[in-house]
């Protein structure tokens, strides 16, 4: 199976159709949950707090984000970050609860240093190693 990140860069992939398609799939969901669950493990965060969701694409890890229990440590705001304009589009059609940034984490971070209490990115580290994007 191929990668997509192999083909096309982000902003370019995620168009509409496969953006719905990628926030619609049961298995992205499962992994997206997953994976989220993990990284606020590791985060050890004991009270709600401000995430930065870096990749945040239509906002799956988000909504778990803000759905989380106290008993969780929940619910945390969280802002997000995507360089597809598509897959942002598809979070604010799900009316997702954090704010949504459009930007390109490969070329930094627009946040003051110390702004958040802490940061995940799932599923999306691997489209910084495809150095393209659509303005090249």
């Amino acid at each position: 199976m191929s990668r997509p990140e192999d083909h096309l860069p982000p902003d370019l992939y995620y168009n509409d159709t496969e953006a719905h398609k990628y926030t619609t799939s049961s298995r992205i969901q499962h992994i997206q949950t997953l994976m989220t669950h993990r990284a606020l493990s590791l985060l050890a965060l004991p009270s709600p707090s401000l995430i930065l969701d870096i990749g945040c694409g239509s906002g799956l890890s988000g909504t778990l984000l803000s759905s989380l229990p106290a008993s969780s440590g929940g619910p945390h705001q969280w802002i997000g970050l995507d360089i597809s304009s598509s897959m942002l589009g598809v979070a604010l059609e799900r009316d997702v609860e954090g704010d949504l940034f459009l930007g390109d984490a490969g070329q930094g971070i627009p946040f003051r240093p110390g702004t958040f209490d802490g940061a995940l990115s799932i599923s999306a580290v691997q489209w910084l190693c495809n150095v393209e994007s659509s303005e090249e």
